[in-house]
């Protein structure tokens, strides 16, 4: 063999040594090195606003408002959906307020994570109203939502998330005001009503699971079916909750971020220690859950199996004629068609040991046209056999923004009694529209005034 042809055979073998080293060792020609992640910059317009100014601004809208000034705000993301429990909502705040917006995205967590500081672009956004509280949407889309190529285009992250961000707010349950609403907070020393005993959310839709703290004051934690920790059992015996602090026609809720909101419950059993006082604080609270059913799936009482409230207390209408529902603006209620007579029977309360029982509940009257007007004391109620006579309370549509309304019916001092039964009474003659009744309520005031007994109808 000359000299070449060996020199063809030793490149030829080196070629083929070199191919084996790339497949199985990735030698002969060295990898790059993987870039290196950019911390992202803004470089967009300064923030010209604060969420306190952009909630007074608009505080006084009834339907949904399209933002036609260059606003932007700076603030961080408290709350997002990487548990479930929070579903096409993001929670920010500023020094200032805090404020939600509707997003229709699912994983928003993947870039919007707590601790980030974003930039939000306002103009051409709106500022819509749920449950009376107001939040950053986009009108005329499903539920007010923007559009997640839209809200991309709005909002812009500035570095990366961070942790000193996000210290919660110490709060009272009973001091709470309106500039805590959707802020971060913390709650120290409450226990769960059913701790120990049911799941954070074991049906099939979103519930309330009331915590009560040392003096007895009470607040719904809502929590979703599709959260990651929907089947866990509720904690016993004190502990501390951190969560988004929101407000649902004028009702305070708590919505956990993740299961790590939950922190150093001590396992006792309700009444072993001096923070479970016999009287005081919400006995009784039921929201008839969130509505989210699917289409066309509207439960009869008989048939309905996620009441805030379980055994021994029940729930019964013998006609069969009103069902769980929702609508647009109002949440998950009983629907009391018109011209029925219907009689909404619920037992088992437990009052024993309580005192200056109120009684109190929302109705909202299915009027729609200008012109069309009902009265709430077509509702009668009876409380362990006393029948209350709600006082006459015209109402009536003489525009748009008279639609949907909630009135709050509030009745003190109600018979007592050591097992409750409450009934909410229709009759078909006085129901000419039909209502809608949610968030019914038995509250005890510790130390309160007996002597007043008069019924009181606020909107």
């Amino acid at each position: 063999m000359n000299k070449k042809n060996i020199q063809a055979v030793y490149t030829s073998m080196l070629s083929l040594i070199c191919i084996g080293l790339i497949l199985f060792t990735g030698a002969c020609k060295r990898d790059p090195e993987a870039p290196l992640l950019t911390q992202p910059i803004y470089d967009g317009p300064n923030a010209n606003t604060t969420i306190a100014e952009l909630k007074e601004k608009y505080a006084n809208i009834t339907d949904p408002k399209v933002i036609d000034e260059d606003l932007v705000i700076k603030a961080v993301v408290t709350g997002n959906d990487i548990s479930g429990n929070i579903y096409k909502q993001l929670y920010v705040q500023d020094e200032t307020a805090a404020i939600n917006l509707g997003v229709d995205q699912n994983s928003m967590y993947t870039t919007f994570r707590a601790g980030q500081e974003v930039y939000i672009s306002l103009k051409g956004l709106s500022m819509v109203k749920y449950g009376s509280e107001l939040q950053i949407g986009f009108s005329g889309t499903n539920a007010n939502r923007i559009a997640w190529e839209i809200f991309k285009e709005h909002a812009k992250v500035s570095g990366w998330p961070n942790a000193a961000n996000l210290t919660p707010l110490e709060v009272d349950l009973s001091k709470l005001d309106a500039s805590m609403v959707n802020k971060l907070v913390i709650i120290k020393n409450v226990r769960f009503n059913n701790g120990g005993i049911n799941a954070f959310a074991g049906g099939t839709a979103t519930v309330s699971e009331v915590v009560k703290d040392v003096n007895g004051k009470t607040l719904d934690v809502r929590n979703s079916n599709f959260s990651s920790f929907a089947k866990d059992i509720l904690p016993k015996g004190n502990g501390t909750l951190v969560g988004i602090l929101g407000r649902y026609n004028g009702g305070w809720q708590l919505f956990l971020r993740d299961k790590t909101d939950v922190i150093d419950f001590d396992g006792t059993d309700a009444g072993t220690t001096p923070t479970d006082p016999e009287t005081g604080g919400t006995i009784f609270s039921e929201t008839f859950g969130n509505g989210t059913y699917p289409s066309g799936n509207r439960p009869k009482i008989a048939d309905f199996t996620d009441f805030d409230m379980k055994a021994p207390v029940t729930y019964t209408e013998e006609s069969s004629s009103a069902d769980i529902r929702t609508a647009t603006g109002i949440s998950a209620s009983v629907w009391l068609p018109a011209n029925k007579d219907i009689t909404l029977k619920i037992a088992g309360i437990q009052t024993a040991s309580k005192t200056d029982l109120t009684l109190s509940y929302q109705l909202v009257p299915n009027i729609y046209n200008v012109g069309e007007a009902t009265n709430l004391n077509a509702m009668k109620v009876k409380v362990n056999g006393t029948t209350y006579m709600i006082p006459s309370t015209p109402v009536a549509i003489n525009s748009t923004d008279d639609r949907n309304k909630y009135y709050t019916v509030s009745i003190p001092n109600i018979t007592p009694a050591a097992t409750s039964i409450v009934e909410f009474i229709m009759t078909g003659a006085d129901n000419a529209f039909g209502f809608r009744l949610d968030n019914i309520k038995i509250v005890s005031a510790t130390g309160g005034n007996g002597s007043d007994n008069t019924i009181i109808v606020t909107k």
